[in-house]
């Protein structure tokens, strides 16, 4: 007899998507709410699967039930049961819902000899209901996109992610210099920094002639200026600069310099990772400088050079400290989402008197389930990120 797998939607639709990979039923029936529905929810857990290669769009069925009634969850359930019930052995996944939903789908599947399932969130296993003891791996792990897609979050610029990492490893050695040296030349960044935030996108599209009076002094500074491809002479340096140049000397170099320290620690079964991702989440875009999954937790990480202000005017790319904070609450409250979040930063702007990371911002980066990541007290980053993400 074939198998159907029956959902309970609901904001947090990863269990709902790892269960159905795991098991792999002939059938998916998705119990669902006007709420949720007027999220997609439904949507999202079907488009999530075709990403993973599990097309259920033609093997599953919906049913609209109401929220705080028994009764009618009854009446509605039992009349889809009147017609199918013959073709399928039924599991029943617990985990999502309302309470009254799932005491509702235990009672109705109970009946129909169905296999109870639950998923502690955020673990990678589920055990059956009368076997608590004995739990069952799940091995499939998320990427980025099927992550997003889970919770209707789209791609704009994914035809250009693979580009944004080649970049990131072509220069990777510049991009290291510039970490490694970042107290010696942040005078150097500072200056150009305040010519290139006054420039648009458009104003770079088709290349700017950048130059800016300035006298390299330091070996490392001449060193810098020599991989970036600048020339100085008479006191200025100059070099025509693209697009990718802008974003880099704005701030993309700290990025990338992340990007590359965590792509080195990830292990490659279990995680995926993007770079500069341009994602549209219910018509609003949001730019992100980094995201990756590990082991089915997506991580959002965020990196401020310069002088990374704490405040609302937006001084420095993708706004201030505060912004990316907030930006990780709205994910969590609106859209279901429970990322972790990392904020690398080359500010002292974070830091007290003492030195230490000051402690309302430790206590905003709680609320917000994010660490904050002071690199100017980090010598190793790979080492640090790798005790903080796989401890």
């Amino acid at each position: 007899m074939k198998t159907c797998l029956v959902s309970l939607v609901s904001d947090q639709t990863i269990p709902n998507i790892l269960i159905t990979a795991a098991i792999r039923p002939d059938y998916l029936l998705l119990l669902s709410t006007a709420s949720m529905e007027k999220k997609n929810k439904s949507q999202a857990i079907l488009n999530c699967l075709s990403i993973l290669n599990m097309d259920y769009h033609n093997h599953s069925s919906k049913i609209i039930v109401p929220e705080g009634s028994v009764p009618d969850f009854y009446e509605k359930v039992i009349e889809w049961l009147k017609s199918n019930r013959n073709y399928y052995q039924f599991i029943t996944n617990l985990t999502g819902g309302t309470k009254l939903m799932s005491l509702a789908a235990y009672e109705i599947f109970k009946s129909y000899g169905a296999d109870m399932v639950y998923m502690p969130i955020p673990k990678n296993l589920y055990f059956r209901v009368h076997r608590p003891n004995d739990p069952i791996p799940v091995p499939i792990r998320l990427s980025v996109e099927a992550y997003l897609t889970a919770y209707n979050v789209s791609i704009e610029n994914r035809k250009i992610l693979d580009e944004l990492k080649q970049e990131a490893h072509d220069r990777k050695h510049t991009t290291y210099f510039l970490f490694d040296h970042y107290k010696e030349i942040e005078p150097l960044l500072q200056q150009m920094g305040r010519i290139l935030r006054s420039l648009k996108r458009k104003d770079v599209k088709k290349g700017y002639d950048f130059l800016m009076n300035y006298l390299p002094e330091s070996p490392v500074e001449k060193n810098l200026l020599g991989k970036l491809g600048f020339a100085y002479a008479g006191g200025a340096i100059s070099k025509r600069i693209d697009a990718s140049d802008w974003n880099y000397l704005r701030g993309g170099w700290l990025e990338e310099r992340v990007f590359l320290a965590i792509e080195s620690i990830l292990p490659g079964d279990n995680s995926d990772i993007c770079l500069g991702l341009h994602c549209r989440i219910n018509g609003n875009d949001n730019e992100y400088d980094v995201l990756f999954t590990y082991e089915n937790i997506l991580y959002v990480v965020e990196c401020k050079s310069l002088k990374a202000p704490m405040g609302s005017e937006k001084q420095e790319r993708g706004g201030t400290i505060n912004d990316f904070l907030y930006k990780l609450g709205a994910l969590r409250q609106n859209f279901g989402l429970t990322p972790k979040g990392i904020l690398a930063t080359t500010s002292n702007n974070v830091l007290d008197k003492n030195g230490n990371i000051k402690p309302h911002l430790l206590e905003r980066g709680k609320l917000f389930n994010t660490q904050i990541v002071p690199l100017r007290q980090i010598s190793d980053l790979e080492g640090w990120l790798k005790e903080k993400i796989m401890k």
